[in-house]
């Protein structure tokens, strides 16, 4: 807005102030709940970074995302995967509306729990839960294909 300001020969410093202010006033409002921690062609990892529920969290990756086609199909991606994973909370969101959150316990083990996307528990960020998105709608064991045949050939 203050480059049209400017093109269309706007000169008045007040003017311009104004409308800069608006801008950062606005921007000041914009609450960001995730960083990218890593993301491939498949999957983007997200780190929580202010306290949230799951409707804040997934809907700042954006209501275009992919989604997990169901609980095994996140399950079997995190085994493969547990390198991947955080410390805490790992959330999945599935297509039916649900959302998978995973533990991982020292040796492997996943405790696996489930919850609706609209429930309204607020997850606190200081804990690093990650939330982990599909770039595309593809099956693990293809994730799990491509990186191979990526490391091979």
């Amino acid at each position: 807005m203050a480059c049209k300001m400017i093109m269309d020969g706007v000169r008045d410093p007040e003017k311009v102030a104004e409308v800069l202010q608006t801008i950062v006033d606005e921007a000041a409002e914009v609450k960001v709940y995730l960083r990218r921690l890593f993301g491939n062609q498949h999957v983007a990892i997200y780190e929580l970074v202010a306290n949230a529920t799951f409707v804040q969290m997934f809907g700042e990756v954006g209501g275009s995302r992919h989604r997990w086609k169901d609980k095994d199909t996140a399950v079997e991606f995190a085994r493969q995967n547990l390198d991947k994973l955080g410390p805490n909370a790992n959330f999945f969101e599935l297509e039916n509306g649900s959302v998978v959150y995973l533990l991982v316990y020292d040796g492997g083990e996943l405790d696996v729990g489930m919850d609706p996307l609209s429930n309204d528990n607020v997850w606190r960020a200081e804990c690093q839960h990650r939330v982990l998105v599909p770039k595309l709608a593809v099956s693990p064991s293809f994730i799990w294909r491509s990186f191979l045949f990526s490391i091979f050939f």
